[in-house]
């Protein structure tokens, strides 16, 4: 009897891994479909209420808020700060879809299950600002993903840039 019951569990368990596997396979579909929000008003559009998704345009948003980058004093063209920024994104992974000077959207793609990410950059003179919005398109959780891409992308701009 504890054999057949066995056999059950092995059975159930092998369906359970099957359903995982194909939902992971559609979401990551699912993921590649669609591009990034862009700008509303002329700023990073705010995220809505999933967890998977950050920005620093809405410092009242608490649950999604991230630091913008403070622009030092002796950075002045926006030209090289653009071009650096594009360099950056690319170097860190991410793959540039529009730009600007003034605004650059990326995509990145996990390794694994191939999931798509939205990585969007404002860049600000007028309040001397760098702003950010990285967001999953699928799905509920990113496991803290998108909060460490910006914070990644911001230690490499202190160190490229001299604070």
């Amino acid at each position: 009897m504890v054999g057949k019951h066995f056999y059950k569990m092995e059975w159930i368990a092998a369906v359970l891994v099957i359903v995982v596997l194909l939902i992971f396979g559609f979401m990551s579909m699912a993921s590649k479909e669609g591009r990034a929000v862009g700008l509303v008003k002329g700023r990073l559009a705010p995220c809505g209420s999933k967890p998977n998704c950050v920005c620093s345009e809405y410092p009242e948003d608490k649950n999604h808020f991230v630091e913008p980058f403070v622009i030092p004093a002796q950075v002045d063209s926006i030209e090289s700060l653009s071009l650096l920024v594009k360099n950056l994104v690319t170097e860190v992974g991410g793959d540039v879809q529009l730009e600007s000077y003034t605004y650059i959207s990326a995509i990145f793609t996990s390794t694994l299950w191939g999931f798509v990410d939205d990585f969007e950059v404002r860049i600000d003179m007028d309040t001397r600002e760098i702003n950010f919005r990285s967001a999953s398109r699928v799905g509920q959780s990113d496991l803290g993903v998108n909060a460490k891409r910006v914070e990644r992308f911001v230690e490499l701009l202190e160190e490229r840039i001299g604070r």
